[in-house]
């Protein structure tokens, strides 16, 4: 199993494609604009307008003043800590397992783990694509 090329080699092309990814976002975000909800909040309100001139042709400016009468009535609600959603503390637990226990490497090694066990080729990259997609 050491000897086979996915062992040794793997984890680098595992590696350098996250970082490719990471690197194409990093060149990318320096052309994005800033979003309306954060102009109005500085209060930069023309250019919010011509930012939702660019996202939305018609009606920018109805949408300028209902955004900006909800970010207004925003901050008189009373939050909900996120201590106490339920959904979101058990995300959190289930990443924090899935870090510690290992899962993204036996899902990396899965083929090689299970030709290893004497499946076929084709089963042995069939069976981890099929978890990441439930997984997904």
């Amino acid at each position: 199993m050491a000897a086979s090329h996915n062992f040794r080699y793997g984890w680098r092309w595992s590696f350098a494609s996250s970082g490719f990814l990471v690197a194409s976002l990093l060149v990318l975000s320096f052309f994005l604009s800033e979003t309306p909800r954060f102009l109005i909040k500085k209060g930069r309100m023309e250019e919010a307008k011509a930012s939702l001139k660019m996202l939305r042709k018609c009606r920018a400016e109805a949408e300028l003043w209902m955004l900006a009468g909800i970010m207004e009535n925003e901050g008189k609600r009373k939050r909900k800590k996120l201590s106490h959603s339920l959904i979101l503390l058990l995300n959190i637990v289930a990443k924090i397992l899935q870090q510690v226990l290992g899962l993204h490497s036996i899902l990396f090694f899965g083929p090689l783990l299970l030709q290893s066990a004497r499946y076929t080729y084709n089963s042995s990259f069939v069976d981890p694509l099929i978890a990441g997609v439930v997984r997904a």
